[in-house]
Parts: structure tokens; C-alpha cells; sequence
């Protein structure tokens, strides 16, 4: 989702759409393998750009239901696509703020996930998006990129909502929705000029996890 919606704006920045008509909906950056395609029960979820979510889920033994995993990998692959950027935009930039305070949000994100994986005996997978993420003309292009990975994530998680009834999953996806809409949202938005699909929003406080 959020590597969608990056480089749709990367398309434009670049100029590869002027003068001509191109449709760019279903565009997402280069993968190494065909994306698999995870989706909750009641099918308001689906996610193309899942490299994770490939699942043996014949061999699994513990107690979650497949929309669970499905969602706990949802979760894993958005944070894992979220540090692999920042960290492209840290490295092209010089570690410029917010990105180099959010990677390491991120990177906190993913281990609290992580967590949830190993209480349910579901393995964890390696970060496969590092090297495959778009790259950005400039930082002010790369925030406002930023704004709409952010409402993605917020809505994301939404979704995720859905999936499960246990409470220490829930915790985990309220604590990371609450950080990417009022810690890292704001931070993108003020480095960026407040452009993106959810407009301005609040100030934040200061704390990126």
C-alpha cells in the first residue's frame, strides 16, 4: 500500500506522466518475486504488495486463525517497507530530519510485531524490501510521499482492527496506528508543506514510536 502510493508520486515527480495518459493504479515498484495476495474474512482487505505474506499455513500449530497471521504479516510487511524507505531517503540525504528519527521509530514498530510473533510460534520473515524502494528527487518530495504512507498506515491498521478479538494483538496495532497518525503524519506534513491526501492534521508531540 504505502509502496503504491510512493511511487505513483515518484511517476509524477519524475515527469513520467506528462503529455501523455497513463494509468498508474495498479503501478508498484519492482519486486523480485510475484507479490501474494493476503485478505481478511470478511474481505474488506486485500494487499497486492505483500512480500511477506506468502504463509505454510497447513504446517502451522499454533493457536491463531489464518486473518490473524494474514494480519500480523499485513502489519510486519508495512513496517518493514516503511524502514526500508526512510532508509534510502537517510542514505541519499544524510540522514535529514524526520526520516532519520522515524527509522528508528520504525524500526521499534517492527520488533513490538515481532514480539507477537514469537508468543504465537509464527516465524519470522527477513525485511525483503531494503534496495527496493523508490527513490525521491529531494527531501520535500520525500516527505510529502511520507504524508500519504502515513494515512495508508493509519488506515491499514484500521482494517487490521478486524482481524482479531486478542487483546494483545490489538494493543500492538492501536499503539503503532496512534504513533504513524499523530507522531510521524505531523512530522511529514510539517516537512513537506502539509501536502497529502489527509491534509493537515495535528501537531503531534514531539515522539516518533
Amino acid at each position: 500500500m504505502r509502496a503504491l502510493i510512493f511511487t505513483i508520486l515518484l511517476l509524477f515527480a519524475t515527469g513520467c506522466g506528462a503529455g501523455q495518459t497513463q494509468d498508474l493504479s495498479n503501478r508498484v515498484p519492482p519486486v523480485t518475486a510475484t507479490p501474494t495476495v493476503a485478505t481478511t474474512t470478511d474481505g474488506d482487505m486485500t494487499v497486492s504488495d505483500c512480500k511477506i505474506c506468502k504463509f505454510d499455513y497447513a504446517s502451522y500449530k499454533g493457536d491463531l486463525k489464518k486473518e490473524e497471521i494474514d494480519g500480523l504479516l499485513l502489519a510486519l510487511n508495512d513496517e518493514y517497507m516503511a524502514w526500508a524507505t526512510y532508509d534510502r531517503v537517510n542514505k541519499d540525504f544524510n540522514n535529514p530530519r524526520p526520516f532519520s528519527n522515524i527509522q528508528r521509530a520504525e524500526e521499534t514498530h517492527a520488533d513490538r510485531l515481532k514480539v507477537l510473533f514469537k508468543t504465537y510460534g509464527v516465524p519470522i520473515p527477513e525485511n525483503p524490501w531494503v534496495g527496493q524502494t523508490p527513490k525521491f528527487n529531494s527531501v520535500a518530495e520525500a516527505c510529502k510521499a511520507g504524508v500519504d504512507a502515513e494515512i495508508a498506515n493509519r488506515d491499514l491498521y484500521t482494517k487490521l482492527f478486524k482481524s482479531t478479538a486478542r487483546e494483545d494483538i490489538l494493543v500492538v496495532y492501536r499503539a503503532l496506528q496512534r504513533a504513524s497518525d499523530e507522531n510521524h503524519l505531523p512530522a511529514f506534513q510539517r516537512c513537506g508543506g502539509g501536502v497529502g491526501e489527509g491534509g493537515p492534521r495535528g501537531r503531534g508531540n514531539g515522539r516518533f514510536n
